[in-house]
This record gives structure tokens, C-alpha cells and sequence, in this order.
């Protein structure tokens, strides 16, 4: 995880109040009633006690936490690389609308706020008697550059009723100089559109260009007298968003998404909604028997796939889109954290988090030139331009295993994919870099009779600047071994090093200190239990159960959430369901009710909207309980378990080869099915481990067998399904 350090400004959050009591609430119209709390529509009569902990809304260009005072960009940053450092730009919100009625609370009032994932939607809904009243905040999924706010309400009473609106502006954004702009150039223009533009101050290199913001917005009335009518209205407010990463002319452009929207704005929620019900077919995760756990998988997918778009290039940030926690840089946890999930389930999106490093390779390989290193050297922290924005020099100078990092997320994206195409064509620039990047980092030692690498630090970045992080060289020899099998016109040089490669172990003990001269203190969160996974070195099943019991009793409990997570699956892996179950059950107590909202530590502090926790999560589902495993020669390995709780669990839309496969786990037995195929791609088989016996994974017919490991492989014994 990235280090901990000061937070800048929060995103401040008015009071919400919908009634003359100082209680808000949202309705259902007509059609539609009180939504029920279920897996996928998280419901609470108040908001969350901790404004840091209200949902947010995003859709991977734009994302805002519900009722604060700021909007933020993917790719817009401002302040100078290290110094400042460069962070997300705030952009004031004008779609925080707070709404106020003059109703009386009384027993006939029914309030509530909901997150629908499912939707992608924020409701807010109040009845009142024959009054009803429904607010819905959503970034358009398909409309990028828009964050739209709808107000419907229907006044059954005798009397009318006033309804205030106030939006929640906040101060000027101090990273933006925004200035009003004019846009009525004709008299065809409506005069009650507003719009300010401006730039960031300071940019993340002296030589970048200054990054332009406009923003365009609708009028919002301050006051609304709502008078007795059978009819249903809405109220529709849009704000649209553009850079100059866009388009040059970015005013125009963020004045033309307005005017479309706005065109037929009763459109919007229904094109919108379908979009997230197409994502989510793509790729999903259901459990069914606990309410909690269901919850958190749909929210911590949903936090996730908001801050991601295949037409944003600016990678994942620990605290998503929606935050500025960590400065909305991108960290090793994209890699090693958030990838993972994605590159099963929506592979589209995980490619895109590649693409953020292939854009940014010469950056990398100016730092390593830098630091008179070959190859290339990816930045501890990085934001727009690839360039190291990490504030403290002991991360950006010695957390040198991110570039391992990214380099195992390649390999599982080619294994999962088999796409040799982009392999060879965008991938592979990188995986010949950071290849490189080793073997001037690996110095072989002579009274070790191996490569050792020295002045490192090790994902326990509390253990300081360390020799031979057993992590570090672990990946590293990943690396070189990844390069010299995919590569043409591989050096000898990568083979050699990976085979030589000096990991530190203990031999009388069996197990894996964290480094040379490790004297068994506490370790701030998961390092080398991670080389069973996601690194899965070939070990003894003994020596992986040593570094779980030895690392358990010694990793701060009080650490960052993901840990536990790790912990799940390598408890998993050794056969302690108990032991796995445990660490399962507390890995998910940072997801906080009633919105599902990750914090970074169990406490509530640290980052909010923590997907780096979500990620970490997630993968001890699909490869915990699922015990999915991606490995070479085109076999996916399938080993699942129930988690405590459940009566099932399903993997939907599981990418493979160009094959999407559902999973569904009961207690006792699964079924797997192949549900679309792609033309191009492989016919599938299913190989029962234990027998040996081997089914053809026909599209759209489902293998049954009981809960076993098996292997879902490229069916050379079928070719002709």
C-alpha cells in the first residue's frame, strides 16, 4: 500500500435537510416503492455520522461524494511533482443540490437515502403523507463528461409546499483559477446556463502544459413552490465537465455535453442505468445466505469500476476517483491490489490499467537514467506524466519492487487473455525495460554464489531500507523469467540472473525471512506471504504454512485492510479453513455501513474510499474461496469453497481466453458454464484433477461436479465442439 502520510484539504459536506426537523428524506414514485435493502441497493434513514464515509458516484471520466463540495477529474492535476506535490485538482461541485422543505416530521413520514450499485444511482426519498419527494445524483455512464441531479415530486396535500434548494459550491478551488465565462453569443442561447473555465496553477514538470478546466451548469432555482396536482414533475439539473485533455476548445465542449443532455433529459436515468446493467453483466460477483458480505462484494465492485473507464488512461488511485486521498496517485495497489479482480472480470478495464504504464514508459526509463540504472524504473508514486511524485525520497528512491509489480500484472493479463498481439505490440517495450531494470539492480555475490540486491525497501515499508527483501527478489526473478520466456531475441543475461536469483530462507526453520538480518519484528502489512500468492512461488506446502504462522502473529493488527485478506487466501491454500475463515471475517469490518465505504484502517482512519481494501477483498473470493489461479500453458485452475455464511457464491462473466465463464459454488458442488465466446477464441475443457476425467465446456451448457480442484483448459481433445 502506499505510505502514510498527511491528507490534504477534505471535501466538506453540508447537512442535508428535507424537513422543518432537520431530517432529510427520499421517495419512490407511482410505480415504484420503497426500495428493500438487498445485495445491490444499500438503504439507511440518515446519512453516514462521518461525511467522509457518504457514497460517492462516478463514472471513470468524473466522480463526486454525494452532497460535498467537490468534483474530480481523471488525469487533472495540479502542483509540482514532489514538492508541491502534485495532486487532484478540486473542482468546485454544482451538483451538491441540498434540499429543504417546510413539512412537519410526523408518523406519516418515510425517509430514506439509498445507493443502488446495481443503478449506479444515489437516491434520497421522502413521503409525506400524499407528498413525495425524490432526488437522484448519478455520473452518466455513457455521457461522460455529466453528473446529473433529478428532483421529482408530486404534492397530493391540500396545501402547497415550499421546497429550498441550496447548492453545496464551497470555497473557490484553490488549485484551479476559474474564472465566469460568457456563452451567450446568440439569442437562441439560454441565458439561465452557466459556465467558468480556467487552469490549474502550476503544473506537475516545468516544460507541461496547463491543464484547462470548464465546467457548465443549469440554473438552480433557490426556492420552488410546489402546489397541489395529481401530476408527477421533474426538476433536471446537469453539470458537465471538460478538459483540455480532451479537446482544445474544452468550453465548447463541456457547453455542447450540456446542451445534449439536456435535450431530452427524461432520457438520461434510462440510458444511464443500462449502461450499469451492461457493465455488470460483464462481470460481477453474487452471494447469496449473508446479506453483509453481499453488500460488500456489490460495493466494493461498484467503488472500483466508478473510478474506471476504457477511455481514461490515468490508471487507479488508492482512494479512487472520487477522493484526493493520497493525492490521487497511482501506486503499486493498482497492480498488485486492484488489478487482480479486474482482469477476471472485466478484462477491457484491466487492459486499460496497463495502458497507464505503457504511456508512461519513457518517464520511467528517464528515471532510471537518473539514478544510473538501465532499463526503466517506475516511480513509487505517479500521476499525469509519469514522472515521480512521491513527496518522501525514501519511497520514490528504494520502493524499487513496483516495477516487478507491473510487470506481473502483464503476465496475468497475457495469461488470462492470450492475446499475442498485445503482447508483442504494447506490452512488450515494458516487459524488455523492466527486465532490464534487474539486471543492473542484481550484483552477484560472491560468497553467496548468487545475485543479491541491496538498498531496498520491502512492501513493510516500516522496516526501512533493507538488503535482499525476500518480496523484491522474488519478483524481480519473476520479472526476468516473464521477459526471457515471452521475449524474442531474449538476453541470456535475464535467465541467468532469475536462476541465480538469491532469496533469503531460513533453511532450520523453513521458512522465508523478509530480508537479510530480519530479526522477527512486527511488519506493518502483507510482504512475504505474498510470495504464495499472488507471486505463487513453487513451495512445499509446509514452508507456505510456516510463513503464514510465523508473519500471522507479527503483522500489525491494526494495519491496512487488505492484509487480512492476504492472510484468507494463503490459509485457504494450506487447508485451515478455520484459520482462513477467521482472517476472511475481519477483512471486510473496513467496508463501513450503511454505504459500504472502504477505509484504510478498521478504525475509520486513513483513506476513505479505500479500493486498494476493496481490491484486496475481492481477490479473496475469486482466489481464496474460488481458489482460481491463472498459470501458464493456457490452464486455469479452479479449487472453491464456500465462504462462512454463504449457501452460494457466483463468479459471472469470468474472462478467459476469450471465453466469459460463469462459476456458481454451493456447499457441495459447483457448475460451470461458458456463456459467450468470442470468434477467435479457444474451445474450453474442464479437467477433473482427481480422476482425470475431461468435459467439453460447450457454450451455453453447464459441467457439473462436486467441490474439487479442477483445471479449465484449451480443449486440444475437442476441437471440433
Amino acid at each position: 500500500m502506499p505510505s502514510t502520510r498527511r491528507s490534504r484539504r477534505k471535501a466538506s459536506v453540508v447537512a442535508v435537510i428535507g424537513l422543518s426537523q432537520s431530517r432529510l428524506a427520499l421517495l419512490c414514485f407511482c410505480h415504484v416503492v420503497m426500495a428493500v435493502p438487498n445485495a445491490t441497493n444499500f438503504e439507511s434513514p440518515t446519512l453516514s455520522n462521518d461525511p467522509r464515509l457518504n457514497p460517492s458516484v462516478g463514472n471513470g471520466y468524473l466522480a463526486t461524494t454525494v452532497y460535498s463540495d467537490t468534483v474530480y477529474v481523471s488525469g487533472i492535476y495540479n502542483g509540482r511533482s514532489t514538492e508541491t506535490p502534485s495532486h487532484r485538482a478540486r473542482i468546485p461541485s454544482n451538483s451538491a443540490i441540498v434540499l429543504r422543505t417546510n413539512l412537519s416530521y410526523n408518523e406519516a413520514t418515510n425517509e430514506v437515502f439509498s445507493l443502488n450499485v446495481e443503478q449506479g444511482v444515489f437516491y434520497y426519498r421522502l413521503v409525506a403523507g400524499n407528498f413525495t419527494l425524490e432526488q437522484r445524483i448519478y455520473a452518466h455512464r455513457v455521457y461522460e463528461h455529466i453528473l446529473v441531479t433529478e428532483v421529482t415530486y408530486k404534492n397530493m396535500l391540500r396545501d402547497s409546499v415550499s421546497l429550498n434548494l441550496t447548492n453545496n459550491l464551497g470555497p473557490p478551488s484553490a488549485d484551479i483559477e476559474f474564472k465566469r465565462v460568457n456563452l451567450s453569443r446568440s439569442s437562441v442561447e439560454n441565458p439561465k446556463v452557466k459556465a467558468m473555465a480556467g487552469y490549474i496553477k502550476i503544473t506537475e514538470e516545468p516544460g507541461s502544459a496547463k491543464l484547462g478546466v470548464a465546467v457548465v451548469w443549469g440554473d438552480i432555482p433557490s426556492l420552488v413552490e410546489i402546489q397541489p396536482s395529481p401530476k408527477t414533475q421533474t426538476l433536471y439539473f446537469v453539470t458537465a465537465v471538460a478538459t483540455s485533455l480532451d479537446a482544445k476548445d474544452f468550453v465548447t465542449s463541456a457547453h455542447e455535453a450540456n446542451k445534449e443532455a439536456m435535450q431530452k433529459p427524461e432520457m438520461l436515468l434510462g440510458s444511464h442505468v443500462k449502461a450499469w446493467k451492461q457493465l455488470w453483466d460483464a462481470g460481477r460477483i453474487e452471494v447469496e445466505g449473508n446479506l453483509t458480505l453481499a453488500q460488500t462484494v456489490s460495493g466494493s465492485l461498484y467503488y472500483t469500476l466508478s473510478s474506471l473507464r476504457t477511455s481514461r488512461v490515468f490508471g487507479l488511485s488508492p482512494g479512487g476517483l472520487a477522493t484526493d486521498g493520497y493525492d490521487g496517485h497511482v501506486f503499486w495497489d493498482q497492480e498488485t491490489w486492484m488489478f487482480p479482480p479486474l482482469v477476471l472480470l472485466h478484462q477491457d478495464l484491466a487492459r486499460t490499467c496497463l495502458a497507464y504504464r505503457f504511456h508512461r514508459l519513457q518517464a520511467a526509463i528517464d528515471k532510471a537514467k537518473n539514478y544510473g540504472f538501465k532499463g526503466a524504473m517506475f516511480p513509487w508514486e505517479s500521476a499525469l506524466t509519469g514522472a515521480e511524485v512521491c513527496p518522501g525520497e525514501i519511497y520514490s528512491d528504494y520502493e524499487q519492487h513496483i516495477v516487478g509489480d507491473i510487470a506481473l500484472a502483464v503476465k496475468q493479463q497475457w495469461l488470462a487473455s492470450g492475446d499475442r498481439k498485445w503482447l508483442e505490440n504494447e506490452a512488450g517495450p515494458l516487459i524488455k525495460a523492466t527486465a532490464e531494470f534487474w539486471t543492473s539492480r542484481a550484483v552477484y555475490n560472491d560468497s553467496k554464489k548468487a545475485y543479491v540486491i541491496c538498498k531496498v525497501m520491502p512492501p513493510d515499508e516500516e522496516a526501512g531500507v533493507v538488503n535482499n527483501s525476500a518480496y523484491t527478489n522474488t519478483i524481480a526473478k519473476l520479472n526476468l523469467e516473464f521477459a526471457y520466456e515471452v521475449l524474442p531475441n531474449a538476453s541470456e543475461r535475464w535467465k541467468t540472473i532469475a536462476a541465480n536469483m538469491y532469496i533469503p530462507f531460513d533453511v532450520t526453520n523453513a521458512f522465508h525471512p523478509e530480508y537479510d538480518g530480519y530479526n522477527g519484528g512486527e511488519v506493518k502489512q502483507a510482504d512475504v506471504i505474498l510470495l504464495g500468492f499472488p507471486l505463487m512461488v513453487n513451495m512445499s506446502l509446509n514452508i507456505r504454512r510456516n510463513d503464514l504462522k510465523f508473519y500471522e502473529p507479527r503483522t500489525n493488527p491494526r494495519g491496512p485492510a487488505m492484509t487480512k485478506s492476504m492472510f484468507a487466501i494463503g490459509w485457504l491454500e494450506v487447508g485451515d479453513n478455520a484459520r482462513a475463515d477467521k482472517s476472511f471475517n475481519q477483512s471486510f469490518v473496513n467496508a463501513k455501513a450503511p454505504f459500504m465505504v472502504w477505509t484504510e484502517n478498521a478504525d475509520g482512519s486513513g483513506a476513505v474510499n479505500f479500493i486498494t481494501g476493496a481490491g484486496g477483498f475481492l481477490q479473496s473470493l475469486l482466489f481464496g474461496y474460488g481458489g482460481l489461479r491463472i498459470h501458464g500453458n493456457s490452464k486455469l485452475l479452479f479449487n472453491p469453497r464456500l465462504p462462512s455464511g454463504a449457501t452460494l457464491v457466483r463468479f459471472i462473466g469470468v474472462d478467459y481466453h476469450g471465453n466469459s465463464i460463469d462459476f456458481a459454488i454451493t456447499g457441495s458442488e459447483c457448475e460451470v458454464i461458458v456463456q459467450s465466446r468470442m470468434q477467435s477464441a479457444p474451445f474450453l475443457q474442464l479437467v477433473i484433477v482427481r480422476t482425470g476425467n475431461k468435459y467439453p465446456l460447450e457454450l451455453g451448457f453447464p459441467v457439473d461436479f462436486s467441490n474439487e480442484l479442477v483445471i479449465i483448459e484449451i480443449a486440444n481433445d475437442f476441437a471440433n465442439i
